[in-house]
């Protein structure tokens, strides 16, 4: 077991859990007014899960899984308007939501791009909601990149390869995406510290699930967490709230809950990503 600690705790962490789960309670009742409050919702579902990481009380455990399931059906459905915009759609979410809605204006709006995307599927890996996740990666990455707000090439890239490992597509396509990817990289970190530390430890994790790497996929994970947290440490606010990002990484996470059920031994035990995420145990 590889354990993993950070000596930063947050600022006034009750507090802001107390504040960031009222926007997630607000969100859930506004939820049915229109529809982009799916969007709205889907965030707030995914921080306030980010926030009660820090006090993972067995109450707080429980509502953190249900955030995550609504989460990923929120992320799928935000996806499904978008992929055919004009076509209206029944969108239901337990019981908190059933509404019929169409996805024009998504895309020119920028709603679509690829960090949302990545995570929504890692939302839906988290939680092993398989159709949700079947239906996220029929979202062309080539409309993405049509999407008003842009992503690094890189976090394209790494879309394309994510999707080619669901489909369990091993052969020349997928190569040639981890080739691409691996050089944009490269390239692109020398410009952009996210790609260099974020896409790139994201994609160091890919590939010691899916070939013969050196690393195995917890020593990998293992490093990937920590240059997530050397980014935030030289790229970002620590007094911010966009703190709980970089302690429980919803791509990160997601990602080793696809390696631990690609059969791939996933340990890393931290405070901030606690391994009964990623064993499933829960579900």
């Amino acid at each position: 077991m590889i354990n993993i600690e950070r000596e930063y705790k947050p600022l006034s962490i009750k507090r802001n859990s107390d504040r960031f789960e009222d926007d997630y309670n607000y969100s859930t009742k506004a939820l049915p007014n229109n529809r982009d409050n799916l969007i709205s919702f889907f965030g707030n579902a995914l921080q306030i899960c980010q926030w009660w990481s820090y006090d993972l009380t067995e109450e707080n455990k429980h509502k953190s899984i249900k955030a995550l399931k609504l989460a990923a059906k929120a992320g799928e459905a935000i996806f499904r308007l978008g992929r055919e915009p004009e076509k209206e759609q029944r969108v239901v979410i337990d019981d908190i939501l059933d509404a019929t809605y169409n996805g024009l204006g998504l895309l020119e709006n920028g709603r679509l791009h690829a960090m949302r995307w990545q995570e929504a599927f890692f939302a839906a890996a988290i939680v092993r909601d398989y159709d949700a996740m079947d239906s996220l990666i029929e979202f062309p990455v080539s409309l993405m990149r049509k999407c008003s707000s842009k992503s690094p090439e890189a976090e394209y890239l790494l879309t394309e390869l994510i999707q080619c490992i669901h489909r369990r597509e091993s052969g020349p396509k997928s190569i040639e995406t981890l080739t691409k990817l691996m050089d944009e990289v490269i390239e692109g970190g020398k410009k952009e510290p996210w790609v260099a530390y974020g896409t790139g430890a994201k994609s160091d994790f890919i590939i010691s699930f899916t070939t013969k790497s050196e690393a195995t996929p917890s020593e990998a994970l293992a490093s990937a967490l920590t240059e997530n947290w050397k980014y935030c440490e030289r790229h970002r606010d620590l007094e911010g709230y966009e703190q709980p990002t970089f302690y429980m990484p919803i791509n990160l996470l997601g990602l080793a809950c696809m390696a631990k059920d690609l059969g791939k031994e996933i340990n890393v035990q931290s405070d901030f990503i606690p391994q009964f995420y990623i064993d499933g145990d829960y579900l």
